[in-house]
C-alpha cells in the first residue's frame, strides 16, 4: 500500500476553526474524488498546552500502487486540489511512503 502523507499549516491570517471548516467542508470533498484513492483520513491538531502546534493537521491518502498515485497526481482533481490550497495560502508538506505493518 502506498501512502501520501501531508502536513498542513494555515496562514497567520486564518483562524483554526476556519481551517477546519475549509478542510472538512470544501477541500476533503474534492480530495475524495482523486482517482484510485482507497482511503483518506484527516487528523486535526488538538490545542493542548500553551505552545502553538507546528502543524494544524495531517492528511493520509492511500493508493494500491505507485502507478495509481501517479494517476491521481496527474489528474484534473489534483489540479483542483492544488488550486484550492494555493487560493487559501495553506502550507503543505508532502511525503510519499510505502506502508510496513508492524502491529
Amino acid at each position: 500500500m502506498i501512502k501520501w502523507v501531508a502536513t498542513v499549516k494555515r496562514p497567520p491570517t486564518m483562524a483554526a476553526d476556519e481551517l477546519r471548516r475549509w478542510w472538512l467542508g470544501k477541500h476533503a470533498p474534492i480530495a475524495k474524488r482523486l482517482p484510485g484513492l482507497k482511503k483518506y483520513v484527516v487528523s486535526l491538531t488538538l490545542a493542548i498546552g500553551e505552545e502553538e502546534p507546528k502543524y494544524d493537521g495531517i492528511a493520509e491518502l492511500w493508493f494500491d500502487s505507485v502507478d495509481d498515485l501517479g494517476k491521481a497526481l496527474h489528474s484534473p482533481v489534483f489540479t483542483e486540489l492544488r488550486n484550492d490550497i494555493d487560493e487559501h495560502k495553506i502550507i503543505v508538506t508532502r511525503i510519499f511512503t510505502e506502508e510496513h505493518f508492524i502491529v
